[in-house]
């Protein structure tokens, strides 16, 4: 389908790609902001956090072992670590912690010291490759949204831990239609750092648009933090701007990496986690263990934001109380202009219009000195998302 931006006459025209979102941006909806401020817990209903506020609606569960059979993985290459929903912690002064700590070693099957592990002895290869059992070093906190989200902006605030062996991530995961779909915002950890864990992440998609294997790894970047920065274990924001034909990363405000091909880029609604892991990629044969001092990775806020639809609509704007009634949802086309006299764009207005057909200025139309509009032409973002706002905190 052709898409295009036709301009006709004098006018100002700013897309900076290189720069985050603009938030205030009309076009963009708030979907959740979660800032921790409501303090709850644990529910043994699949471990979906509760508390006694009325107006407080779950979002996030604890990944453990009882809802997820991914939840402990047994691959002795890898993790000797188990979660656990004591070790996901909504902390009083407003933060999630997500706890690191050691443990062992213990029994991985039949112990007492590991959740559910009667479903484990029950079911005794827990997980993918039917080994013998082995020890569980460290148990940790993990969380994830209970209904799956799409495209949209998302961001994180946290600090993570920077020692060999702790790993931190911010990601996404889905197999809806049954294919394999992953972006991951940041994955930290020695391994993926090439053992930079002070300054250094990984980014990527994983993506199989023909089934559920694990499929090809997409727009890898190791990035660096600035050398002025404060290394990782202090806070930084890490967002991710995720659209049909647009997946890009943000650190501290600036773009990183981007994926443009939209064959390489999830087309259905994922999870969002939130991981902390112990003895990641850095396993020591010798002491069987990296760590034994507690750490955590600490989480400020979680945002996500969508950007408003009306994908089937053509609009005209042909006057002023056109332009003050347009509600800035993504349209079909949009074309500009008065017919008669002159459509002048108030002074100081900054405005964005998306369509995913054309934007056509095919009238009189001013923009006058110290007004900014950006135009954008994209495919359709639409999302069969849960209701917006019913997850604001």
């Amino acid at each position: 389908m052709k898409k295009y931006i036709s301009l006709c006459g004098m006018m100002l025209l700013c897309f900076d790609m290189m720069a985050q979102i603009d938030l205030s941006d009309k076009n963009w909806d708030t979907l959740f902001i979660e800032d921790f401020s409501v303090q709850r817990n644990w529910s043994e209903d699949c471990w979906i956090d509760e508390c006694d506020d009325p107006n407080h609606i779950p979002f996030w569960r604890c990944y453990t072992y009882e809802c997820w059979p991914s939840g402990v993985v047994v691959d002795a290459r890898w993790h000797r670590q188990a979660y656990q929903p004591e070790e996901a912690v909504f902390a009083p002064d407003s933060t999630l912690r997500l706890l690191g700590v050691f443990k062992g070693p213990t029994s991985l099957l039949c112990d007492t010291g590991y959740r559910h592990a009667p479903w484990a002895c029950t079911n005794h290869s827990c997980g993918q490759n039917p080994e013998p059992p082995h020890n569980v070093f460290y148990h940790t906190g993990m969380i994830e949204s209970i209904e799956p989200v799409g495209f949209g902006y998302y961001e994180i605030k946290c600090k993570m831990p920077t020692h060999k062996g702790a790993g931190s991530s911010f990601w996404f995961w889905g197999n809806e239609a049954g294919l394999y779909e992953e972006i991951d915002v940041f994955e930290h950890r020695y391994g993926l750092s090439e053992g930079d864990t002070l300054r250094a992440w990984n980014s990527c998609i994983w993506y199989n648009p023909d089934g559920p294997d694990i499929g090809q790894m997409y727009s890898r970047v190791l990035y660096h933090l600035p050398v002025a920065s404060q290394p990782v274990d202090e806070y930084h924001t890490y967002g991710l701007l995720w659209l049909p034909d647009r997946v890009a990363w943000y650190c501290d405000g600036a773009l990183y990496n981007e994926c443009t091909d939209p064959s390489q880029i999830p087309q259905h609604r994922m999870y969002l986690r939130i991981t902390h892991k112990e003895d990641w990629d850095a396993f020591d044969s010798i002491s069987n263990k990296w760590w034994s001092e507690p750490d955590e990775m600490t989480i400020k806020y979680v945002k996500a934001f969508q950007l408003e639809t009306s994908c089937d609509t053509d609009v005209t704007v042909r006057s002023i109380p056109d332009f003050e009634s347009f509600d800035f949802n993504v349209k079909r086309s949009i074309s500009m202009g008065a017919l008669t006299g002159t459509l002048s764009i108030p002074a100081n207005a900054s405005f964005t219009m998306r369509a995913v057909e054309s934007i056509v200025i095919d009238g009189a139309f001013e923009l006058p000195q110290g007004a900014t509009m950006t135009l954008i032409t994209q495919e359709c973002p639409q999302n069969p998302l849960i209701q917006k706002g019913t997850h604001n905190y």
